[in-house]
Formats: structure tokens, C-alpha cells, sequence
């Protein structure tokens, strides 16, 4: 059993709160005593009385984290990484796991609120007014997908998902597709939201029209994918080339085409967002945005423990737009 407090401040004929000075770090005390007191805490093993210390500052020593799909490897990456340095900084995890039902989503919020947890790293589901009700947002980072929220500010980690659809789209372009499919995902989520807004002013741009036709809705799963592109294939109607919304979607493309014996890209070409690593396992390998997954959940992470630092007194809202890059794969043709 480890020492209490008491216990190294009775061995050493100290009062508890010079002990607990030292071993918190606050207040003046010489550097002898503070030797004392740090090489007693090491031999009698002692260990800081967590649940003490979490009713005195009125919250946890854990982070709640909200995902939509814990089956999709996008949010299973960037879980990882969060909690491995959640780990690192002494801090324990709790996830929760909406799948992509908004009712979840609000009952693990107020869950982890009754928690008082140290901070909350939200994927939210779509659009809603949960956080928009909330009267004064505390330690919490949005990734992915930004949430409705009008009234005030909030802290944002994702990438610039209009701006890269906009240069995948002048790539698509300058390899000379004009029939250009979109598989969206659901137009609630921010991401999609923006990701078609990209498409659209690239096209405007280049003087092609925006085909309404030629823009599918998914739900950014394999099976949407996957019917989408069958009923291309059945109706005979298939384009020069599809954009998917994310890789998941578009796994799902590329076996409906290889299915129907259809090649790519000598056939059709095949573009998506959110290239992983997963997605170069597959051939041909996806041409497509490649999101620095890992990173934003450890961006995530920082700000929380940033925002922890100022003792809870001030919670600094950011948005954070990180770097993107391209993977250059083998699945976009070049036409005339």
C-alpha cells in the first residue's frame, strides 16, 4: 500500500500542506525540504489520491471522446493517437461510439458531462442543435466535422475539405474529365457540405456546368458505394469518372465496377478523399486527398491539455486547419 500525505509529513516532522506544497509544485519551499519531501514520496512509493484531487478541482483526470463509426479506420486512427498521448500526459480515455445516430450523440454528451470530464474531443454525427443549446461550451474540440453552432465560438481540428475538393477536382480536370460523378456523403455533415462546395466552384471556375444529375448522395459507407455505381452500371450510364467522398465509399465503387468487369482507370477512373494507408493495399491504388489522420486527433489533444494548463479559468477557442497532401495513385486516366 503507498504512503498518504500524512504518512512522508509525519516521517519527515513536516505539516501536510508543506509535503503537499512540494509535491504539487505550488508555493515557496526551499530546495533542501523539497529534496526531503520528493525522495520520501519515491521510497514509500507514494501515488497522488486522484479522487481527492478531482472532487477539489471539480473535474476529471479523463477526456471523452465522441465518434460516429468505430468500425470506420479513419476514426479508429485518429483514436489512437489521441489516446496514446492522452496516455502519455497522464490523462485516461473514455470513448463513446454514436454510430452516427444524433439521440447517442446527445445522451454520451450529457453523460460525459455528468463525468466532469477534463475535456471532450467531439466527430459529431450531423447537424443539430445539441451544442447550440448549450449556454457556455467548456474544454471541448470539434474534428471532422464542424457543428452547428451560430451563437458562439468553438475550438475546430480538421482540414480545409473545400479547398482540397477544389484542387482534386482541377486535377480531375486537367486530365481532361468533364463527366464527372460525385458520391457524396450525408449534405448534414459539414465535411460533405464543403467538399461538394469545392467541386462545384471548381467547376464554375473551368466554365463546366454543375450536372445535379451527376451527384449522388451516399452516407460515406462501402454499400453506397457500391449500389450507387451498380445502378450506373445497370442503367448504362456510367461516367468518365467518380469521385467518392472517402475511400470507404469508394472500395465499394471499385468492386461494383471490377464486378462487372469494368477496368480503372482504363475504363473509368476512379478518384476519392480520405486516402489511408489501407487504401494503397488495393490496386489500383486510390488517386486522392490524404488527411493528416493521426494528427488532428494529437492536435486535438494538445488544445485540450493547453486549455487545461490555464487551470480551467479560460478555455481559448481555435480553429485549426492542418496540411493535406495528394496521393498520386493509379487509378486517374488521362483523356482527351
Amino acid at each position: 500500500m503507498s504512503a498518504t500525505l500524512k504518512d512522508i509529513a509525519e516521517y519527515l516532522g513536516l505539516s501536510t500542506s508543506s509535503v503537499s506544497r512540494v509535491l504539487n509544485n505550488k508555493g515557496r519551499i526551499s530546495e533542501e525540504t523539497r529534496k526531503k519531501v520528493l525522495e520520501a514520496a519515491e521510497k514509500f512509493h507514494y501515488r497522488p489520491n486522484e479522487t481527492a484531487r478531482e472532487l477539489k478541482m471539480q473535474r476529471s483526470s479523463t477526456v471523452g471522446v465522441i465518434i460516429p463509426d468505430v468500425a470506420n479506420t479513419f476514426y479508429v486512427k485518429m483514436l489512437k493517437s489521441m489516446d496514446q498521448m492522452l496516455w502519455d500526459a497522464g490523462y485516461s480515455i473514455i470513448f463513446c461510439d454514436t454510430n452516427e445516430n444524433i439521440e447517442r450523440e446527445k445522451a454520451y454528451f450529457e453523460l460525459l458531462k455528468s463525468k466532469k470530464v477534463s475535456g471532450m474531443i467531439i466527430a459529431t454525427t450531423c447537424k443539430s442543435d445539441i451544442y447550440e443549446k448549450e449556454s457556455k461550451l467548456g474544454n471541448y474540440v470539434f474534428v471532422d466535422n464542424a457543428p452547428y453552432i451560430t451563437n458562439k465560438p468553438y475550438s475546430f481540428v480538421s482540414v480545409d475539405n473545400e479547398r482540397a475538393s477544389y484542387e482534386l477536382t482541377q486535377k480531375i480536370i486537367e486530365h481532361g474529365h468533364r463527366d464527372i460523378a460525385m458520391i457524396s456523403g450525408n449534405l448534414d455533415e459539414s465535411s460533405s457540405n464543403d467538399r461538394v462546395a469545392g467541386f462545384k466552384n471548381c467547376l464554375s471556375d473551368y466554365g463546366i456546368p454543375f450536372n445535379p444529375k451527376r451527384h449522388y448522395i451516399g452516407d460515406c459507407h462501402y454499400d453506397s458505394g457500391y449500389e450507387i455505381t451498380k445502378k450506373l452500371i445497370e442503367h448504362d450510364n456510367l461516367p468518365s469518372i467518380i469521385y467518392a467522398h472517402n475511400n470507404v465509399e469508394g472500395f465499394g465503387a471499385m468492386y461494383a465496377l471490377k464486378e462487372a468487369g469494368i477496368r480503372i482507370p482504363e475504363d473509368v477512373s476512379l478518384v476519392c478523399f480520405d486516402g489511408q494507408d489501407d487504401a494503397r493495399l488495393i490496386e489500383p491504388v486510390f488517386t486522392g486527398v490524404s488527411q493528416p489522420i493521426e494528427r488532428i486527433g494529437e492536435t486535438a489533444v494538445q488544445m485540450i491539455i493547453d486549455n487545461l494548463k490555464n487551470d480551467g479559468n479560460h478555455f481559448k477557442t481555435v480553429t485549426n486547419f492542418l496540411d493535406y497532401t495528394f496521393i498520386e495513385g493509379r487509378s486517374l486516366k488521362k483523356i482527351n
